[in-house]
């Protein structure tokens, strides 16, 4: 092997090399004096008298079915990233967690990229807060995938609500599952 061939192939293996560094997804977690928590990472960025109280964690942000998963927290709303099917279509979406509902929602904007017709559907009676009961067209998913949760024939109910989401997650998906919402960090860590 000429020179030239060996310097392309350690040059390859120190990529492939740095490569599965940067995707294992460690990073550090410390309190700093002010009782602040800060991430990083790098360690060379925490402070020496910081260093004993690090924390590595082990997370897989950039995997969206991963247990950690980045959200966007505005106004103590949490929006999660969703995928959604019906009759083969599969769509991203972002829905707002919402404890509060007993169902899942989809907005008509998303039911008309799934292909959902309102008379292909049931009717059903919904009552909002405030007491509001509006007749809305109700259908099942096939599946909804929050993070690593993957749930069948999902019932959700086809209503506007009016804001920058394209649905509810409710009870009927999030019932039975353990999470923790990281406002600082804005994640949602699933499972134990």
């Amino acid at each position: 092997m000429n020179r030239f061939a060996l310097m392309a192939v350690l040059t390859a293996a120190v990529a492939v090399l740095l490569l599965s560094f940067a995707a294992s997804g460690e990073f550090y977690q410390y309190e700093d004096e002010n009782g602040s928590i800060n991430f990083t990472d790098d360690p060379v960025n925490i402070p020496k008298k910081m260093k004993a109280r690090k924390k590595v964690r082990k997370d897989s942000m950039g995997d969206p079915n991963g247990p950690v998963m980045a959200v966007n927290i505005s106004r103590n709303q949490v929006l999660v990233p969703v995928t959604v099917s019906y009759r083969g279509r599969e769509e991203q979406a972002t829905f707002l967690l919402d404890t509060g509902a007993n169902s899942c929602t989809i907005s008509p904007e998303l039911a008309a990229r799934l292909g959902f017709n309102a008379k292909d559907g049931n009717s059903a009676m919904a009552q909002v807060v405030g007491g509001g009961v509006y007749r809305v067209g109700h259908t099942t998913l096939e599946y909804v995938v929050v993070g690593p949760n993957r749930k069948y024939d999902v019932g959700v109910s086809v209503i506007s609500s009016g804001s920058n989401n394209d649905g509810l997650l409710g009870m009927n998906f999030l019932r039975g599952l353990r999470y923790h919402i990281d406002f600082d960090s804005q994640t949602i860590r699933w499972g134990d």
